[in-house]
């Protein structure tokens, strides 16, 4: 039971961690980063996806910091390559990006290393 628990919150880590990555990209989006720096900072702090996107992101990371405390490094780090993954599927959903076969190639070696790690 405990290792089913340590596992869904290591992805849940992953996933958060994704979510916050997506809205952050979502709101930059909105964002003319060619303004002066006190209207662009202004713009920035005043964007609710941006401002959501960075809540979650100290969630995440107060998350990671707990696991940190709980796994070995060599162990609980190859989990967070699991993001690049998510997100390569989250860009190529919410926002039209491509994958290429070289993208995807990639993204299934990650998978595997993860579970190969998984397995250890």
């Amino acid at each position: 039971m405990q290792k089913t628990v340590s596992f869904t919150l290591i992805v849940f880590q992953v996933i958060i961690n994704t979510f916050a990555q997506l809205l952050l990209k979502k709101g930059v989006g909105s964002v003319d980063f060619r303004k002066p720096t006190l209207e662009l900072l202004l713009a920035v702090i005043s964007n609710t996806h941006i401002f959501g996107g960075v809540l979650i992101f100290v969630f995440s990371l107060l998350l990671w910091l707990y696991l940190l405390s709980q796994f070995d490094l060599s162990f609980l780090y190859p989990f967070g390559s699991l993001s690049y993954v998510l997100a390569a599927l989250g860009g190529w959903f919410f926002f039209a990006e491509n994958i290429s076969l070289c993208r995807g190639c990639g993204i299934l070696l990650i998978l595997i290393g993860v579970a190969l790690i998984a397995k250890s």
